[in-house]
C-alpha cells in the first residue's frame, strides 16, 4: 500500500507566495493568448503542468 503524504501549507504565506505568482502568472497568460492560444488553452495548459508538478513534490499519482 503506497503511503500518504501530508503537506501544511500556512494561509499568510500561501498569500504571499500568490502576491507574487500572480503578475507573472497574468502575464504569461496574456502572452501566450497573443501567441494564439485560447484563453481556455493556455488555462488548460498551466492546469495540467502545475497538477503534475504538484503530483511530483506530494508524491502523489497524477490524473491525466
Amino acid at each position: 500500500m503506497d503511503e500518504l503524504y501530508s503537506m501544511t501549507v500556512s494561509d499568510e504565506r500561501l498569500d504571499d507566495c500568490r502576491d507574487v505568482v500572480e503578475p507573472d502568472l497574468q502575464d504569461l497568460v496574456r502572452s501566450v493568448i497573443a501567441s494564439g492560444f485560447s484563453a481556455e488553452e493556455v488555462l488548460i495548459a498551466i492546469s495540467e503542468l502545475v497538477s503534475e508538478d504538484f503530483a511530483a513534490v506530494v508524491k502523489a499519482p497524477s490524473v491525466h
